[in-house]
């Protein structure tokens, strides 16, 4: 991975290691080359982006796909994983939230849409505002997480696989 500074590189490069020793590898997407994706029960579980258009130059980040979390809320607020859910809300790209807030287009949106500039969404209790209504809650994104992140973000991604194996179907 040639985007990050040694910090983010090497936390990515032990993330990347993690997902392939845990059967869930990421795979380039097709939407583009700075996006690679990991389906679980043909849904997508993760996305991995490094230099996309949401990031910086040397940034990286994942997006978690938790189409389950209702059926595992008890155990998010048990093990204290609520904050990392709630910091990494999808926002709406015309949402106060959003660093391209005031722009005339931010990337990757249209700002003819009807939903602009998002909706307040609770999410394990709490009212989250500017919140992106394609994202409902369930997409939580992190740029260049620390360990402390990487620790809650697997321990996500393991409760998510769990629930899509009892599940059969899921949204």
């Amino acid at each position: 991975m040639q985007c990050c500074d040694d910090e983010h590189k090497e936390n990515a490069l032990d993330f990347t290691a993690w997902l392939r020793d845990n059967k869930i590898p990421p795979m380039v997407s097709r939407s583009s080359p700075y996006l690679w994706e990991a389906k679980y029960k043909n849904k997508t579980l993760y996305t991995l982006s490094v230099n996309h258009a949401a990031l910086s130059q040397g940034d990286w980040g994942v997006g978690l796909h938790l189409a389950n979390m209702d059926n595992y809320s008890e155990l998010i607020a048990n093990e204290g994983l609520q904050e990392i859910i709630w910091n990494g809300t999808s926002y709406c790209a015309y949402g106060e939230r959003n660093p391209y807030f005031g722009m005339a287009k931010a990337p990757g949106c249209n700002p003819k849409k009807h939903c602009i500039p998002g909706k307040t969404i609770n999410i394990l209790g709490k009212d989250i505002g500017y919140c992106c209504v394609g994202a409902n809650g369930k997409f939580v994104r992190h740029k260049n997480p620390d360990d402390i992140i990487i620790k809650a973000i697997k321990r996500l991604l393991e409760l998510e696989k769990k629930t899509r194996d009892k599940v059969r179907i899921y949204k």
